[in-house]
């Protein structure tokens, strides 16, 4: 039985996936989740600076959760920073992955930074996220919060309950200012590499903020694939757009057979 392993991106928890795991679980798909160190339940932890250091931690996560003796089991699904440590351990672990799906990633060896990490439409989510908290004082909403759906989501920006409630996680479970550089660090030096043996599927929003869906189009075109652009969604594409990427993950998983999962 296939595991799809579930990974998020830059100062993100398995929690942000908002639901979206249980839409799969719903589905009928194996799923878990993990988190980076420095993230979520490994707040606590110091991020390493490089993508390929994530991989002891996060295999040790799954190692629990898969068959020792079913070989290439494991499909890995990584969201921006989560696809780029999707690669890595594909990398290092090729008999025991079956497929990677990259959501709205990147790699430097690519595409140039400006590309991986748009400045202009970050200041414009900053002065949104700054608007909305002055207008919403006394609500407990988070200024890193309100700022993070301005530039991530098409449509949650001004959602104050999604603000609330990510702000709340975020008391909960706090990535400290040191492990956010860290993390952006590790991805401002990630190079994608070669995988001959496993294939990768690109899917990516047709309207990211955060990254330039140019940048998905290069790493389909490096592992010789074509990017599946959904229209009408942001940089978090399992929020803003949960059932069509839902149908497109089912339509393009490799099952057991060989064969797309449905």
């Amino acid at each position: 039985m296939t595991t799809w392993v579930m990974l998020r991106g830059l100062m993100r928890d398995e929690r942000h996936w908002q639901g979206f795991v249980e839409r799969l679980i719903a589905a009928g798909e194996r799923v878990i989740t993990v988190d980076l160190p420095g993230n979520g339940r490994l707040a606590s932890e110091q991020s390493p600076t490089s993508i390929e250091a994530y991989c002891d931690s996060v295999w040790g996560q799954v190692l629990p959760h898969i068959n020792p003796f079913r070989g290439k089991s494991v499909v890995l699904i990584g969201l921006s920073m989560g696809g780029m440590t999707a690669l890595a351990l594909a990398s290092r672990y090729p008999d025991r992955v079956r497929q990677v799906v990259l959501l709205n990633s990147s790699a430097a060896n690519l595409s140039p930074w400006y590309r991986r990490f748009r400045l202009l439409p970050l200041l414009r989510a900053m002065l949104g996220g700054v608007r909305l908290k002055l207008t919403q004082l006394g609500r407990g909403l988070s200024l890193v919060e309100a700022c993070v759906l301005q530039y991530t989501s098409l449509y949650h920006g001004d959602n104050l309950a999604l603000i609330a409630n990510w702000s709340r996680w975020r008391e909960e479970r706090r990535t400290g200012l040191c492990n956010g550089v860290r993390q952006l660090i590790a991805c401002a030096r990630f190079q994608a590499p070669p995988l001959s043996s496993i294939p990768v599927t690109v899917i990516c929003a047709a309207e990211d903020r955060l990254a330039d869906p140019r940048c998905s189009r290069a790493l389909a075109s490096f592992y010789h694939t074509q990017a599946l652009v959904l229209p009408s969604c942001g940089h978090d594409i399992s929020l803003d757009a949960p059932e069509a990427l839902l149908a497109s993950l089912q339509a393009n998983i490799i099952d057991d057979g060989g064969q797309s999962s449905h």
